[in-house]
């Protein structure tokens, strides 16, 4: 085997990867990946493809739209490029392109939907004479429709000294320039970050400060900060140098740059300000905003005269805050009068309706309103009235007494309203109507002052009790006012009006909706004080476009183009509450000079949602998280959990990924071959911060030896990390960056220095293990261990960290960790200590910033033993001596006995172990049911503890789950906990295939190919065997595909995922069995046909006559497997007896002979094949050995008579026809309850014959039996119907008529061509050829079936009126016992309209079919009767035990459960009929192109559910039948040969339309 099949070496480029995405039907994104990021790896090319199944809503016209430039062009963010759909297979259309430009993008489709409301009916069935009338359309409109846009956001890619520089391995340091120094003097500084192991660099603003000395609070954006530099420059100077010092630090130190973009403020004496105030929120641009301002005055006023009014400026406690509110309550809102910004001033209201009122052209009430307003009354009155006067205009807080009425409106609604007509009367009415307006009004004024009220004490409280705020113990004066002021007055150049000099503050707002402005017309967040200021902040107001500022947003995008230029990154301050709009904009201009900008933003949204909004739009390739937010260990591992990886042991990406090519269309159409893999959702990528330059430190919110174990959960974290300078350092405290004016250290030897040490191995180690992305962490009392694993080479990292929150014992309980299957190395171990006695040098004054003294106690390596138990090798680590809180260790693991490229050697060699099996081997290998399996080796299904039996024994089975658990990841799945558990499930699937090497001995190279595996796998730790068990499994299971699908050259084999679906189901079906061969003595590995699994799987019950004919057309022709249809059509017709092909073949040992119509599917799939097959018209000279020499007696299978008589098959042919013809009357061999234990006596009795003298139509059968397929018998004693069929159908059934005539018009040519012996029949002593036949019964046919749409019409197609149900169809049977069931509407019209359309009137026959679109048709099969019928009953249940006869012990098998391979027969017949009805219309090409389209669209949309189906089927096949609307049925088989079979021929018949379709549309141009 290994010198067979030695592994090849593995290639060194990574595959061209294409991404897909399988849209909704509705061509919308699904849910789960509602955010996408395209996965890159270095040196990796990729595409992305976007799929939709033809048939669903967004498959007609599909257009993507991407605002991604197709066309290599500049990126343009309103620019959409238009792509359509190609049709990519039969089923399936796809759009896809390469990706070579990162950012964010956005996509939506444009199709064509059915128009239901389209007027024209024109082309429409008129079915008004039916008693369910129904109006169809033939021809349908479109209208054009789009999806909402969705997005997907492509990585930068960053690099270091010529290397990738992975996200995730991102270290970080935020500093601040103005503690940096001089800018020629940061080099030493940025030297010590780098030997810190940092690679990235954030720094916070360093642009021109304003009064505040905020770097967040900027005075010119365009200009850097003269503190910089050792002389005045230049601004293009200083910008030089800036960059000059980048470079050096990319270049020298190996460290990136990033910055803070401050863009929805600038500082309150920012001297553009004076010359541009419009960029602000004036009470010129925001009027709403007046009393607001009032308010805000009239509080810095209440500060400044605090004294004069009797009141303390100094706040001690709650009583002090609470008179002060008083006073603001009395002094304040009292005299402001805001309510007047409420009401409506009644006496000016009521002097201008009276002006009106006095006026030439008053109003008239228009007669609608006059009637409105009669019929209502109440609350619901008033309201109207008020929308009447004030109309629905929202209301601004601009002016006082701003809310008024329409006076001309009023008086004609007072004229109308007026009791006695007066005007007098009516102000009156007027005023008491205001009045109760006001009221509302009133309440509302008091309800916002009471929480405006409310705002200013808490925010009081805040300020003056907290001994952290600012203005703790300040009193109340001009320069620590009561709250700080939401505006700013600036002092303009120019003489300007003071509404304009009046500019709203910054801030934020506590849990409010960040895409809301604040500032704008619909909030009055200033009003009620809501929003915390920043009152050195003026916040800008950018409107949504350019336009609406022009000069801010130029002024913005120079500040932002040249940070672009300078720096790798952006981190976006305050980003959720800058514009979005604007943000758009500004990247969008950065990533023209810097395409791989790295973004990175804090969102304190409270919403992933929202944050998703964000990351979509803007191009956030990090979110900031922070590690101090945690209050606990726990809290800590659930951060570092939630914020990236895999969990240790996931299952394979590869197997997710699948041969196949992208379709270069931007170079010609080149085709690139690659692997094809879904596109996953997945949470926003995280850095994660041990501690931001925001955050108080550990020091201060946890314990100073808490920085060490919290930087290196973060570090160990599958995200990017970051820090801030003076964490590592262990400054006491978080440094304010306003009030801050001591410098960072010069450190000779940062790595002496606080975590120094530790911290430059943790840095260097995050940037090591950014490919380890499987994780495992885990929490016990006070301790953190994360385990980072690398998926394919299994090396590892784990980390133990011992947390020190506050009041952390010295010791704590923690299990030892056991690592089975892995060995471990000592990497490092510190703990972290306060100096004990010494205090802080940040004591002194030497305008230096210093940490906490401390001990980086470098502690003993733990203790690593290795260990044995039931479930294997292991190593157990021991913590090292001394291990309290603030300490973490570091161990290196690999896998004892591990194979490297395991992976690797797993994926190969697979397709050369499979390429000599047959089709019979691989139904062994691939499927095998649990009666088949027993039946051939003695073994059943194998039962997973949890889950149950699987599905089949063969690989199917497996993958049956593992198709679920492998995309979810799924590793709490049962399966996934049993394979943990033991090798059980292994060799299960090795030694079958042993066992099955004695039947196909190439089987033996696969079982083979399994050992070999198994024996690496078995090696590994037992947690990872789920990952190795799948990987495995799927590339065997794809290799077997590839060589089942390569066996069958059928035309549409290959041609879609549905097709390949299908055509497998022919491998399913197709197997060989002891108990079931085609003949008595079948050899070994010959294959039969099983009708459905798992019911009809073995001995007689497994070859239905009927069953596999009506399937072999799909699942033996259509694929190609010429030579088993062969064998089938030849075995079942060496047992032809009586005239008749048998229901039950049982190996042709005791065939049974109880079917009318499953003859007829014989000579269908006869002439099918002679159609289909290369050999042809020479297989009626085949001859064929007679199990029943006289073609009437019986005799036993292994006499000497059985098989010594030879047929040819034309022979065969013409004894079905002369039978027929001359009738066919015999009691069924071993007739009684040996042979049918359900069926009466008279059951037995088979009859059949022709009406030479009326129709022509053969027809048999009796009310005690049941000779089609819908053959259910009754067995129920309880409901007294035991014997009774509930079916019958006797009589002329449409479908054999139409087989009938099938048959005879292919005779008749058979015989104009000279190749068929026969000219005809004889019946009664006559010949009546088979020309006269075919005439006969093409003349009679609709005059005996066609229920007309109008009664006066039913002598002429002998209607009994009386019985009939539904009109506009055609009978189901024609003389039947009961007359009533000639009439019953079924499926069965669609075979007889597939296999001979010519009996069928065209307009009748595009009537009916729409009757069985709107009544038969069901989500997957067709009801097998009208709803409208009093026997429907359309849930099959084969228990039921009650004494109901319509549905005992499942008598309604066919009285209304949804069959499913009809459907095909439906979609075969709309395809002949509406292809035929569109083609002869005379119509100009684009319209008939248009009609051909809606034809095509609507086949497939009625496949829609079946593909969904068979993709989630257990069995991977379609079932027999559902109950109501599709609905599971637990009796049905699971997967049954006819459904599949019938639906890949029909795919067949449908190819041709789809060349038609697809070479007309594509000669039309794109919308």
């Amino acid at each position: 085997m290994s010198t067979r099949y030695s592994t090849p070496d593995q290639p060194d480029i990574p595959p061209f990867m294409v991404w897909n995405l399988d849209l909704n039907e509705d061509g919308t994104t699904p849910h789960d990946k509602s955010f996408i990021r395209i996965p890159s790896a270095p040196n990796q090319s990729c595409a992305i493809r976007f799929r939709i199944l033809i048939g669903s809503t967004a498959s007609i016209d599909a257009t993507l739209h991407t605002n991604y430039p197709l066309d290599g062009s500049d990126y343009q963010r309103t620019k959409f490029h238009a792509k359509r759909f190609n049709f990519n297979n039969q089923t399936e259309q796809i759009c896809e392109f390469r990706i070579e430009q990162p950012g964010p993008y956005q996509y939506y489709l444009s199709y064509k939907s059915i128009d239901d409301d389209d007027d024209d009916k024109s082309d429409a069935i008129s079915c008004a004479n039916d008693r369910n009338p129904t109006v169809e359309r033939i021809y349908r409109a479109f209208k054009s429709k789009r999806t909402p846009t969705a997005y997907f956001l492509v990585d930068p890619h960053l690099e270091l000294g010529g290397q990738p520089l992975p996200l995730d391995g991102i270290a970080l340091q935020s500093v601040s320039p103005k503690w940096l120094g001089l800018l020629k003097d940061w080099s030493p500084q940025l030297a010590a970050s780098s030997k810190l192991g940092y690679n990235m660099v954030h720094f916070i603003p360093m642009q021109q400060r304003g009064g505040s000395d905020s770097p967040y609070s900027l005075y010119n954006q365009l200009e850097l900060s003269d503190d910089l530099f050792d002389m005045p420059l230049e601004r293009s100077e200083k910008e030089v140098r800036l960059r000059e010092t980048l470079l050096e630090m990319n270049h020298r130190h190996k460290m990136l740059g990033v910055t803070d973009m401050v863009w929805n403020h600038t500082a309150y004496n920012s001297d553009w300000l004076r010359d541009h105030p419009e960029a602000g929120f004036n009470l010129e641009n925001s009027p709403h905003l007046r009393s607001a301002y009032e308010l805000d005055a009239a509080l810095t006023q209440f500060s400044r005269y605090l004294s004069d009014l009797g009141l303390d400026r100094m706040v001690h406690s709650v009583a002090d805050v609470d008179r002060l509110m008083d006073g603001v309550a009395t002094h304040v809102f009292e005299p402001l009068r805001l309510w007047q910004f409420y009401v409506i001033d009644v006496e000016a209201a009521l002097a201008s309706v009276g002006d009106a009122w006095d006026a030439a052209a008053t109003k008239q009430l228009a007669v609608e309103d006059r009637d409105t307003l009669a019929q209502l009354s109440g609350d619901a009155r008033t309201e109207w009235q008020r929308t009447y006067m004030l109309g629905d205009r929202a209301h601004a807080m601009s002016t006082r007494f701003g809310r008024t009425i329409d006076a001309g409106r009023t008086a004609a609604m007072l004229r109308a309203l007026s009791s006695d007509g007066t005007k007098d009367g009516a102000l009156a009415q007027l005023r008491a109507l205001l009045d109760l307006l006001n009221l509302a009004y009133y309440r509302e004024y008091d309800a916002d002052v009471a929480t405006a009220q409310k705002n200013i004490g808490e925010r009081v409280k805040y300020e003056r009790l907290d001994s952290g705020s600012w203005k703790f113990g300040k009193p109340i004066d001009d320069d620590y006012k009561i709250v700080d002021p939401l505006f700013t007055t600036v002092d303009t150049r120019d003489d300007v009006d003071d509404d304009r000099r009046h500019l709203a503050n910054n801030g934020w707002i506590w849990g409010g909706n960040p895409l809301d402005n604040f500032a704008g017309a619909q909030s009055k967040a200033y009003l009620l004080r809501e929003v915390i200021v920043w009152g050195d902040c003026v916040k800008l107001n950018y409107g949504t476009q350019p336009a609406d500022n022009p000069w801010l947003w130029e002024h913005m995008r120079q500040y932002t183009l040249g940070m672009a230029r300078a720096f790798h990154g952006f981190r976006i301050d305050n980003c959720h509450s800058t514009p979005i709009e604007l943000a758009e904009y500004l990247l969008d201009e950065a990533r023209r000079i810097n395409p791989n900008l790295y973004v990175i933003a804090e969102l304190f949204t409270g919403s992933e949602s929202t944050d998703r909004v964000f990351v979509q739009r803007l191009g956030i390739n990090s979110l900031i998280r922070e590690a101090m937010q945690a209050w606990d260990a726990h809290e800590m591992s659930r951060l570092a959990h939630r914020h990236g990886g895999r969990p240790i042991g996931s299952l394979a990406l590869d197997c997710l990924g699948e041969p196949g090519f992208f379709t270069d269309d931007a170079h010609g159409g080149t085709r690139i071959d690659g692997i094809v893999a879904p596109l996953s959702g997945s949470l926003p990528h995280a850095m994660f911060f041990d501690c931001t330059h925001d955050n108080e430190t550990p020091a201060q919110k946890r314990t100073m030896e808490d920085a060490l174990p919290n930087t290196a959960i973060v570090a160990m974290t599958a995200c990017a990390s970051g820090s801030t300078r003076g964490y590592d350092e262990l400054y006491p405290r978080l440094l304010n960056v306003v009030h801050e004016h001591r410098r960072y250290a010069a450190l000779d030897d940062p790595l002496k220095v606080g975590l120094g040490a530790a911290k430059a191995q943790i840095n260097r180690l995050h940037r090591e293990i950014a490919a380890f992305q499987e994780v495992h962490v885990h929490h016990e009392s006070d301790y953190v261990t994360v385990h980072r694993v690398h998926p394919v080479t299994r090396e590892g990292v784990l980390m133990v960290a011992h947390c020190a929150f506050r009041g952390t014992p010295e010791t704590a309980s923690f299990e030892n960790p056991r690592l089975y299957g892995t060995a471990a190395t000592a990497e490092f171990a510190y703990r972290l200590r306060s100096a004990e006695g010494a205090k802080p040098d940040s004591s002194s004054d030497d305008g230096i910033l210093h940490g906490l003294p401390s001990i980086l106690e470098e502690l003993d390596a733990p203790g690593i033993s290795k260990h044995t138990d039931s479930r294997g090798m292991y190593t157990e680590l021991q913590l090292p001596r001394n291990f309290g809180p603030g300490s973490v260790l570091v161990v290196r693991t690999r896998l004892v006995d591990f194979k490297p490229n395991l992976d690797w050697k797993i994926r190969t060699c697979a397709d050369e172990v499979v390429a000599k099996l047959s089709l019979g081997a691989l139904n062994a290998a691939l499927f095998r049911c649990d009666a088949e399996e027993r039946d051939v080796i003695g073994d059943g299904v194998y039962n997973v503890p949890g889950l149950g039996a699987l599905s089949y024994c063969g690989i199917q089975g497996w993958i049956t789950h593992l198709e679920h658990i492998i995309p979810n990841n799924d590793l709490g799945h049962p399966l996934c906990g049993h394979l943990r558990q033991g090798n059980w499930a292994l060799d299960f699937v090795s030694k079958r295939l042993h066992k099955y090497a004695r039947v196909y001995p190439q089987l033996g190279d696969l079982a083979e190919w399994f050992d070999e595996r198994w024996a690496l796998v078995k090696r590994v730790p037992n947690f990872m065997v789920p990952r190795y068990f799948a990987l495995t499994m799927h590339t065997a299971f794809r290799a077997l595909v590839r060589r089942a699908l390569s066996l069958m050259p059928g035309d549409i084999v290959g041609r879609s995922r549905f097709t390949n679906q299908l055509a497998l189901t022919s491998v399913q079906m197709m197997g060989y069995v002891n108990s079931a061969g085609l003949r008595p003595t079948s050899s070994a590995g010959d294959c039969s046909m099983s009708a459905g699994l798992p019911h009809f799987s073995t001995h007689h019950m497994r070859c239905w006559g009927r069953d596999v004919f009506i399937a072999l057309e799909g699942l033996l022709l259509v694929t190609g497997r010429f030579d088993e249809a062969r064998d089938h059509i030849l075995a079942f017709g060496s047992t032809l007896k009586h005239g008749l092909i048998p229901n039950l073949l049982d190996s042709g040992r005791f065939p049974r002979y109880n079917a009318r119509d499953a003859t007829w599917f014989w000579l269908q799939a006869v002439q099918s094949y002679c159609v289909l097959s290369p050999e042809g018209l020479k297989l009626l000279d085949t001859p064929v050995e007679r199990r029943f020499p006289d073609g009437e007696a019986f005799v036993h299978w292994d006499s000497n008579a059985a098989y010594s008589k030879t047929s040819t098959v034309a022979d065969l042919i013409q004894e079905i026809m002369q039978r027929h013809a001359q009738g066919i009357s015999f009691r069924e061999w071993n007739a009684g309850s040996a042979l049918d234990s359900q069926m009466r006596d008279e059951g037995f009795n088979v009859s059949i014959g022709v009406d030479f003298a009326s129709t022509g139509f053969v027809s048999g059968g009796s009310q005690w039996n049941c000779g089609t397929w819908m053959d259910k018998m009754g067995s129920s004693d309880k409901a007294g119907i035991r014997g009774v069929p509930a079916t019958p159908r006797d009589g002329a059934d449409i479908e054999i008529v139409g087989l009938q005539k099938s048959a005879l018009r292919w005779l008749v040519e058979l015989c104009h061509q000279d190749v068929f012996p026969h000219e005809g029949v004889a019946a009664n002593g006559t010949l009546i050829t088979y020309a006269q036949w075919d005439q006969l019964v093409q003349d009679s046919f609709e005059k005996h079936f066609w229920v007309p749409l109008d009664p006066s019409d039913d002598a002429e197609y002998h209607v009994d009126s009386a019985v009939v149900n539904r009109r506009g169809i055609y009978r189901d049977t024609y003389g039947s016992s009961t007359a009533w069931a000639d009439y019953q509407f079924r499926p069965n019209i669609s075979i007889a309209m597939t296999v001979a359309p010519e009996l069928f009137d065209p307009e009748h026959a595009v009537i009916c079919l729409h009757k069985i679109s709107s009544v038969l048709a069901a989500p997957l099969g067709m009801r097998t009767l009208d709803p409208r019928d009093m026997r429907y009953r359309p849930n099959y249940d084969n228990s039921n035990d009650s004494s109901d006869p319509l549905v005992a012990q499942g008598i309604n098998y066919h009285q209304g459960p949804e069959w499913l391979w009809p459907t095909a027969y439906y979609l075969r017949a709309r395809l002949l009929f509406l292809h035929k009805a569109v083609s002869q219309r005379q119509a100009a090409s684009a319209e008939l192109t248009h009609a051909l389209r809606t034809v095509y669209h609507e086949l497939h949309a009625n496949m829609v559910n079946l593909k969904h189906h068979i993709s989630s089927s257990s069995f991977a096949g379609l079932p027999e039948l559902t109950n109501h609307d599709g609905s599971y049925c637990r009796d049905s088989c699971e997967t049954q040969a006819w459904s599949s079979g019938c639906l890949l021929m029909a795919l067949h018949e449908m190819a041709k339309l789809e060349l038609i379709v697809h070479e007309a549309l594509a000669l039309q141009p794109a919308d």
